[in-house]
C-alpha cells in the first residue's frame, strides 16, 4: 500500500510566503462570516499543501524483518 505524504522541511518557504501573501490579500475581501472566513482560510492552506509542500510515497516495506 501507497501512501503521498507532505514532507514539510523541504518545502521552498519563499513560494509559500509568496502564495500566501497571495492568497490572503484575497481572502480578506471574501466576506465578514466566521463560517466564509473559515472554509477560504482551510482551501487556502490545503491547496499551499497540494501545490507547494513537497511530497513524497511511502511504500510498505516487501522485506520485513
Amino acid at each position: 500500500m501507497e501512501r503521498l505524504v507532505p514532507v514539510h522541511n523541504k518545502t521552498n518557504v519563499r513560494i509559500l510566503q509568496i502564495f500566501f501573501r497571495d492568497k490572503f490579500a484575497l481572502w480578506e475581501i471574501k466576506g465578514s462570516c466566521v463560517d466564509k472566513i473559515w472554509k477560504s482560510f482551510m482551501e487556502i492552506i490545503f491547496e499551499s499543501i497540494h501545490h507547494i509542500v513537497t511530497h513524497k510515497i511511502l511504500r510498505k516495506n516487501s522485506d520485513p524483518e
